[in-house]
Order: C-alpha cells, then sequence, then structure tokens
C-alpha cells in the first residue's frame, strides 16, 4: 500500500494493539492506513520513530518505562502526528495531551471508524478531535498552585513542600489556602481526592 498513511500503535495491551492494526486495515473510506509497527512501552515506541519512520503514532498515555506524554513530545519533536486513544477522559489528561502536542484525543471504546477518522484529518491538516469536557476546577489553579497541590495530594507537609519547591512555608500555607478556596474544600484529603481524579499524580 504506497499510498498508506504509515501509521504505528503503542499501547501495553496486546490484544489491543493486534485490534486496532487489523480494524485500521479494513477502515472504510477514504486513504488506507497501514500499521507498520506497534509498540507495548515508551522504550519500544521511541525506537519505532527511529526504525519506522510512521507518518502517525496511534499512543495510549499509561505506558510502562517512558511515560506517554514524554513519547508524544518526542514524536511530535520528529514531526510525527500523534492521536491519543486512551481510557482516560479526565480535563487534566486532555490538557497535558494538547500540551504535549497531541493532534486528536479518542477514547477507548469510540469504534475504529472515529480513530481512523482521526487519523486521516490530522494527516489532512485538519483540526482532530478532543472530548468536549466540563469545565475543570483544576483549571482554576496557577501553574505555582498546581505544583502545592500535587504536594500536599502526595502527603508532604508544609516544611517539604517549601523545601521541594524552593519557596517559604508561609508562602505555601498562602497557596494551601488559595486552593481550597478555588476548588470549595477545606481540608487536605479532599484536596487529595481532587488531584487523584484529575490525574495530577501521574506528572
Amino acid at each position: 500500500m504506497s499510498n498508506a498513511i504509515r501509521a504505528v500503535v503503542v499501547d501495553d495491551h496486546q490484544i489491543l494493539r493486534e485490534g486496532v492494526r487489523m480494524l485500521l486495515g479494513q477502515s472504510g473510506e477514504g486513504r488506507a492506513i497501514e500499521v507498520v509497527g506497534e509498540a507495548a512501552t515508551g522504550t519500544e515506541a521511541l525506537a519505532l520513530l527511529e526504525e519506522k519512520k510512521p507518518e502517525v503514532m496511534v499512543l495510549d498515555l499509561a505506558i510502562p518505562e517512558v511515560l506517554g506524554i514524554d513519547v508524544c513530545r518526542a514524536a511530535r519533536a520528529r514531526g510525527v502526528h500523534v492521536v491519543i486513544l486512551t481510557m482516560h477522559v479526565s480535563s487534566e489528561h486532555v490538557r497535558r495531551a494538547k500540551e504535549a502536542g497531541a493532534e486528536g484525543y479518542v477514547v477507548k471504546g469510540s469504534g475504529v471508524s472515529a480513530l481512523a477518522a482521526a487519523i486521516r484529518a490530522i494527516v489532512d491538516g485538519q483540526p482532530g478531535p478532543f472530548p468536549l469536557l466540563a469545565i475543570d476546577p483544576i483549571a482554576k489553579l496557577s501553574p505555582r498552585e498546581r505544583q502545592v497541590l500535587v504536594e500536599v495530594a502526595r502527603g508532604h507537609t508544609n516544611k517539604q513542600i517549601a523545601d521541594r519547591l524552593a519557596i517559604s512555608a508561609h508562602t505555601v500555607n498562602t497557596h494551601r489556602i488559595h486552593i481550597m478556596e478555588k476548588l470549595g474544600v477545606h481540608d487536605a484529603v479532599a484536596l487529595t481526592r481532587l488531584a487523584v481524579a484529575a490525574g495530577l499524580l501521574s506528572e
């Protein structure tokens, strides 16, 4: 298939990779899509970029060894289009994928037609799909407040957070107060729940 879109699939579940390969090869109208390589880990995915020279990478965020977000950045740096294929639908995951350069975001279970359409769209220079999500309360936080929230959720004290972020304990406490006001919660347990739900602890 000389005119086919060359794609690689990165996911740590073999049965999913094989299914995506087969279904993309049979996917309906438009330019053919040929899966020329598969990877189960971030390390293998980075090697595929060099070995297979794909046009598109279909990438799960939750892969071992090298973070999916870092693989996405590496692929985009090489001019490879990236479509995220994942079960994660939080605003935080979508935001991080966009920041890493992903051009499409397809939720597992959407059907192969949605994935194939996303691949063809971005290769043709059109916008890829991204989930429409409710307003994310985490988006209200400044970058520093997000850092403090992550450290609080990891169980660190104000003093430990201050040392890790090179700021004063007083500043940490001020950030905590502002975070709780913005998120409408009143204790560290509630902050931790929000951080986990938003996927912040995977950063």
